[in-house]
C-alpha cells in the first residue's frame, strides 16, 4: 500500500466502511490518520493497511492490525 494522504480512498482499519481520510498528523510512533467515519488509524508495520491505533495518548498511534494480530479482536462481538 502507498502511503495514503489527505483526500485519499481507504478502507477502515477499525470498522471496515470504504471512507476518506480528513486529516493526517505526525504523532510518536508515526501518522495517524483521521477518517471521515470518525476513526483513527494508523499503518501497520508488518502488512501496510490501515489498522486501528491502539494508543493511550492523543499524542502516539500504536497500529494494532486485525489480520496481523487476531487474537487482539477475540473478544469482540460481530
Amino acid at each position: 500500500m502507498s502511503t495514503p494522504d489527505v483526500g485519499s480512498n481507504v478502507k477502515c482499519g477499525i470498522c471496515g466502511k470504504e471512507t476518506t481520510i480528513q486529516f493526517v498528523t505526525d504523532r510518536e510512533g508515526g501518522r495517524a490518520y483521521d477518517l471521515t467515519c470518525m476513526h483513527r488509524n494508523a499503518v501497520c508495520p508488518t502488512c501496510g493497511a490501515l489498522a486501528k491505533d491502539d494508543s493511550d495518548s492523543i499524542l502516539e498511534v500504536k497500529p494494532l492490525c486485525r489480520t496481523c494480530n487476531p487474537e487482539a479482536f477475540e473478544d469482540e462481538e460481530d
